[in-house]
């Protein structure tokens, strides 16, 4: 049985481009059907994936946004380093206290959190179930 994939939105994005990004991930989920918190929940979660890949990856970056039967999907890429691994731990955040450091601490939070990394790149699958 094949599944049926809906494309909502591909585009490659830079850190002065990050607002549009932003703005065309909440209109295209909003037309998925998500709304109301879970829209909120979503973009919040996507936008801390599209400024860690801007921030701390190299172009380029890419976002790209599809639906699956009971499920909104947005893919974060980029080509830089990779996340180094002790932030990918559970808890890591809770121990830092200067500035920033909570992204993928909140991304788990407001959305289902895959993370693929290395030395070449890193692709953070985000999903948010529909209500």
């Amino acid at each position: 049985m094949m599944t049926l994939v809906s494309s909502l939105l591909t585009l490659e994005f830079e850190l002065n481009s990050i607002t549009r990004a932003r703005h065309l991930v909440t209109e295209s989920a909003r037309e998925a059907g998500l709304d109301g918190t879970a829209l909120e929940d979503f973009v919040l979660a996507v936008h801390e994936a599209l400024t860690n890949a801007a921030r701390y990856g190299m172009p380029p970056c890419g976002v790209a946004m599809w639906r699956e039967p009971g499920c909104l999907i947005c893919e974060v890429s980029d080509s830089g380093p990779g996340i180094p691994e002790e932030a990918l731990r559970p808890g890591y955040p809770r121990t830092r206290l200067d500035f920033g450091g909570r992204g993928l601490w909140l991304m788990d939070r407001l959305a289902e959190r895959e993370v693929r990394t290395g030395p070449d790149g890193t692709v953070l699958v985000l999903r948010k179930r529909f209500p």
